[in-house]
């Protein structure tokens, strides 16, 4: 994500030109609002991007938080979409996080 943030708001591209193209065309699916990065989405709102840390925390408390119900991958992954949230990894995190579960 770094590379696209880079991107979007200095204009910098990486040295390496397959690189450099790849950044270009995935930084058109974001934009930077208040120092925020989001993602557009074609049916969805804006959804924040966020990073490892913060994402594996928004995963624990929609699946074993105060309203958590210890629900599967693919609906824990979707409950962090619906509620605005986006990272790359946010399927694969979400069907690792649910195998370690030891209640589930």
């Amino acid at each position: 994500m770094d590379p696209i943030i880079q991107f979007l708001q200095n204009q910098t591209l990486p040295a390496d030109p397959a690189e450099a193209r790849r950044v270009r065309y995935r930084s058109t699916r974001y934009l930077i609002i208040n120092v925020a990065l989001y993602k557009r989405g074609f049916s969805l709102p804006y959804l924040q991007c966020l990073t490892l840390e913060k994402g594996n925390y928004v995963l624990r408390e929609i699946h074993e938080g105060i309203c958590g119900n210890h629900s599967g991958a693919c609906s824990l992954a979707q409950k962090a979409i619906r509620q605005g949230y986006f990272w790359p990894s946010l399927h694969t995190d979400a069907q690792a996080f649910t195998q370690k579960c030891d209640k589930c």
